[in-house]
């Protein structure tokens, strides 16, 4: 029996405040109930015409008031009764305090584990968590900056304390934008269901930090499966989603639909290494291309340009770079042949500070040409190019297919790392044309081992981070081979002119303050350049057709190519002349590369009007083919 009633008081305790505040409220009344009865039968009451009702709100007041009503001596009976109300009423009180800070302290607790519901509109959903949140809080803040009400929705199965305390001391400032965090699983449809995907304008999909790739993409492909369950046919935001294995690409696109755009991040970020080895500086192009801190790439609509060629719509801007068209069709080409006309229907692609500074030339406002400035390259062969890489990550198997579109006959690569990779060199040898890679077995942070390596043969180096290892260590590991690389090539840069181009590649934005640099190296960092292209495509999902193209080594590229090349040096000439220059050679100029005390910055989208003077070690930024 007493098992029994132990047994039902623990099924009361656990239905939670609301049961527990009904059984005492149970209670109260049998209490008061009970002794009003037996005032009745004694005859005894407050006072000599008290009836019923008066009786029972005498005890019901001095059970939880004692002081507060007028005591009428009576006779030791009513004196008892009136002593039990109060101890009845000291028991009740004492619990009710105690429910009610129990229940509130339950409602906190529930609260700080992220579990409500999210009653937002129009806002921008975060799936998954990870350090690239951080970069993507960013950029996601700069865009909304002139946006009211702005809201960003984290959804993540980690604590949701955890998530606002990082938040704070990793975010430094949020504007106007508000950040809500959530705890639990993406792939969970109901607790999915409590951020509003439906009613989102636009979802990111975080890559999960794990070691195993596909594990990863499984639970990429599960969270964009209860997404669809969720919005089924609701199409109003779009969904941005990154996988590792680009095979995986196939199957998430198949899943999501066709209202998302899936981004091989493994894929991206060696298309970029290889890009940037072959072209120093070429990170902060991609950097000022890829942020919203900068100008930005925006689509417009302009009648008066139909019947234009591309060529003649590059110069009717003065502070906007015409990338590309966006064809009626919807589908996008960058730098597409300059006799292309625009049709009614097609939008141009501008690099612009805003929207609303796309904006046509004035009718008095010409390009002002100087032809006699212009310079014709004369079109020479690819010279062979030996590269160094050190340490290997999956990434090392994307780049190395993609340095064999660019490099010249002839081109080799030696690959060092301390773990043994000749089987996989050798079956990737089979598929190359160009490249002829040869491995060793060495600690890439030895200074013996990389004495040994005669750094001075080498056009360029690549330094990929160790995947498998924490990411403060493998970071820590890369700037140790930064260093001795540095002090090596320093020495060379010392005894001769040559000048050997050093790409890294770290995890951790922070660890990129570390190394001091002058500019001259470039740094990728992984994670950094995914949150920009997620952020980039969620705020525009047009975007993700440009990327592809910019990316892909058989579409146009950014380029760095010398100024002697499209101008006469150390001549003021206008930018127009440049971007004529470049048109006629199916280019599109959209920045240069200068020194600027000491120190290499890229600036794009400059005023076309503006004069400016170039050297021979000056670049000017294309997109081009080749």
């Amino acid at each position: 029996m007493i098992e029994l009633l132990r047994y039902r008081l623990d099924n009361l305790f656990a239905r939670g405040t609301k049961a527990l505040l009904a059984v005492l409220a149970l209670f109260l009344v049998v209490l008061i109930g009970f002794l009003a009865v037996l005032m009745m039968v004694l005859q005894v009451g407050p006072g000599p015409d008290a009836g019923p009702m008066e009786k029972v709100w005498t005890l019901f007041v001095y059970t939880f008031d004692p002081t507060g009503v007028p005591y009428n001596d009576g006779v030791w009976s009513y004196r008892i009764i009136m002593l039990c109300a109060s101890i009845g009423g000291v028991f009740i009180l004492s619990l009710l305090v105690g429910i009610l800070a129990n229940g509130f302290a339950d409602a906190i607790h529930t609260l700080r584990k992220g579990k409500s519901i999210v009653v937002e509109h129009n806002h921008t959903l975060v799936l998954g968590w990870g350090d690239q949140i951080f970069s993507v809080l960013h950029e996601l803040i700069t865009a909304n900056a002139n946006v009211r009400n702005a809201c960003v929705v984290i959804l993540a199965d980690v604590d949701k304390v955890e998530m606002e305390d990082a938040v704070r001391s990793r975010v430094a400032r949020v504007g106007s934008t508000r950040i809500v965090c959530r705890s639990g699983s993406p792939y969970d449809v109901e607790t999915l269901s409590i951020v509003k995907p439906q009613d989102a304008k636009s979802i990111i999909v975080l890559d999960t930090p794990t070691e195993d790739a596909d594990h990863s993409d499984a639970l990429t492909i599960k969270t964009l499966l209860a997404l669809t369950l969720l919005r089924g046919d609701v199409c109003r935001g779009s969904i941005v989603a990154t996988v590792r294995n680009v095979e995986n690409v196939h199957v998430a696109q198949l899943v999501a639909g066709d209202n998302a755009s899936i981004i091989p991040s493994n894929v991206i970020v060696s298309q970029i290494i290889t890009q940037t080895c072959r072209q120093p500086g070429l990170s902060l192009a991609y950097s000022e291309l890829l942020d919203f801190d900068g100008d930005e790439l925006y689509f417009k609509e302009e009648a008066a340009l139909v019947g234009k060629t591309f060529a003649e719509a590059l110069l009717c801007y003065e502070s906007s770079c015409i990338v590309g068209l966006r064809f009626a069709d919807g589908t996008t080409k960058l730098n597409p042949p300059m006799d292309t006309q625009i049709s009614r229907g097609d939008a141009i692609i501008a690099l612009s500070a805003d929207d609303d500074t796309v904006v046509l030339r004035k009718p008095s406002s010409k390009a002002a040409i100087l032809t006699q400035h212009v310079i014709q390259r004369i079109a020479t062969p690819t010279p062979a190019e030996f590269i160094l890489v050190l340490g290997w990550n999956a990434r090392g198997s994307i780049i190395l297919p993609e340095l064999d579109h660019y490099v010249g006959e002839g081109s080799r690569i030696l690959i060092v790392d301390e773990h043994d990779h000749s089987r996989d060199i050798a079956d990737m040898q089979q598929s190359l044309s160009r490249l002829s890679i040869t491995s060793l077995q060495g600690l890439t942070t030895s200074r013996d081992v990389l004495n040994a390596l005669n750094v001075e043969t080498f056009t360029s180096i690549i330094v990929l981070a160790d995947t498998t290892r924490d990411i403060q260590q493998a970071d820590a590991r890369t700037l140790m081979t930064l260093i001795h690389l540095r002090d090596l090539t320093s020495q060379i840069a010392d005894s001769s002119a040559l000048r050997i181009n050093i790409v890294t590649e770290m995890l951790d934005e922070r660890n990129r303050s570390l190394a001091a640099q002058d500019g001259s190296n470039d740094f990728i960092i992984s994670n950094t350049i995914i949150s920009l292209l997620l952020t980039q495509i969620a705020e525009n999902r047009d975007l993700h057709g440009v990327f592809t193209d910019l990316f892909d080594a058989h579409g146009s590229e950014l380029y760095l190519k010398p100024a002697r090349d499209y101008v006469l040096l150390d001549t003021p000439v206008s930018f127009d002349t440049v971007v004529y220059s470049a048109s006629q050679q199916g280019e599109v100029a959209i920045g240069f590369k200068v020194k600027v005390d000491g120190h290499w910055v890229v600036k794009l989208n400059v005023c076309k009007s503006h004069t400016y003077t170039f050297s021979k070690d000056d670049n000017i930024v294309v997109i081009a083919k080749d």
